[in-house]
C-alpha cells in the first residue's frame, strides 16, 4: 500500500530519520511497519524513475497525442504479463488478486473468450482496493473515529483514475502486435534475469542470499530485462536507505542517490 500513497517522496524521510534517531532497541512492531512503507515507496519511485522515460521512448503516440484515457496499452499489457506469470506461483496462493476461481474467465489469452463477460474486473478491483484499506486501521489508534480514518485513507491514496475495462479487454484479447513491441522486442521481462530470479524466490518463501544479491549486483547492466533494471535500481535505493539509518551518510546524501542518472 506504500506504494500507493500520494505523495510519497514527502513520507519517506520523516519514517528513515525517525527509525535513525531511535535506538534500535527501543523500536517496536509500529517501525517495523513504517520501514515497509518506506522501502515501498522507494521500489515505487525506482520503478517509476525507469518506466516513464521508457514509455515516452516506446510508446511516443500516446505522450504526443496527449491521450486522455489512462493509463497506456504498453502499461496495461506490463501489468497482465506479470499477473499471468504470477499467477501460478506459490507466492499467489491465498492471494484473492491470484484466484483463478475469481479470474479464470476474465484474464485468459484465449481467441474465445468475450471482452464483455471480463468487465466484472473493474468490480473486483474495487473490491480488493477496499479491502487492502481496512487492513490499514492499524495506523490509527484503536477506538479511532471510523469516518475520520475512512476520509484519511482516501486523502492518502492517488485518486483512482485507471479504466479497468481496458485491463478486462486487452486482458481477455490482447492483440499480438502489443505484445510484440511492448513486451518481446524491449526485454520487458526475462525470468533468467538475475534480479528477477532472486525476487521471485524471496516472494515465494526462499530466505535472501546476500551472495546472489552480490552476483547480481555486479552483472553488466545492459544484459538486463526492463523488469530486472528496475528492480536494481530498488535495491540501490535499499542500500541507500540503510547507510543513512546506520548513520553512514548525511540527509542531503541519501535524498541525492534517489535521482537515477540518464
Amino acid at each position: 500500500m506504500g506504494s500507493i500513497q500520494r505523495a510519497g517522496r514527502f513520507l519517506i524521510e520523516p519514517v528513515l530519520t525517525d527509525i535513525r534517531n531511535r535506538p534500535e532497541d527501543a523500536r517496536g512492531a509500529a517501525y517495523d511497519r513504517r520501514l515497509a512503507i518506506a522501502l515501498s515507496l522507494l521500489s515505487h519511485i525506482a520503478a517509476d524513475s525507469y518506466f516513464k522515460p521508457v514509455y515516452r521512448e516506446i510508446a511516443t503516440e500516446y505522450y504526443d497525442n496527449e491521450y486522455r484515457h489512462s493509463p497506456s496499452d504498453m502499461r496495461i499489457m506490463q501489468d497482465t504479463a506479470l499477473w499471468h506469470l504470477r499467477r501460478e506461483m506459490p507466492l499467489a496462493q491465498n492471494d484473492p488478486k491470484y484466484d483463478p476461481l475469481v479470474f479464470e474467465h476474465a484474464l485468459r489469452f484465449t481467441s474465445q473468450q468475450s471482452a464483455e463477460q471480463a468487465r466484472h474486473l473493474e468490480h473486483m478491483f474495487g473490491g480488493l482496493i477496499v479491502q487492502q484499506l481496512l487492513q490499514l486501521h492499524e495506523l490509527y489508534p484503536e477506538g479511532a473515529d471510523a469516518g475520520r480514518m475512512l476520509r484519511g485513507y482516501i486523502i492518502a491514496l492517488d485518486p483512482i483514475y485507471i479504466d479497468t475495462a481496458r485491463y478486462a479487454d486487452l486482458s481477455a484479447q490482447p492483440y499480438l502486435n502489443h505484445a510484440q513491441r511492448y513486451l518481446i522486442e524491449p526485454r520487458f521481462y526475462d525470468p533468467a534475469d538475475p534480479f528477477i530470479a532472486l525476487s521471485v524466490d524471496v516472494q515465494n518463501g526462499a530466505d535472501p542470499d546476500p551472495d546472489r544479491l552480490q552476483e547480481a549486483m555486479s552483472t553488466d547492466p545492459a544484459t538486463l530485462s526492463q523488469w530486472g533494471t528496475s528492480l536494481r535500481f530498488a535495491v540501490e535505493f535499499f542500500e541507500s536507505a540503510q547507510r543513512y539509518v546506520d548513520g553512514e551518510i548525511a540527509l542531503g546524501e541519501f535524498t541525492s542517490s534517489l535521482e537515477l542518472e540518464d
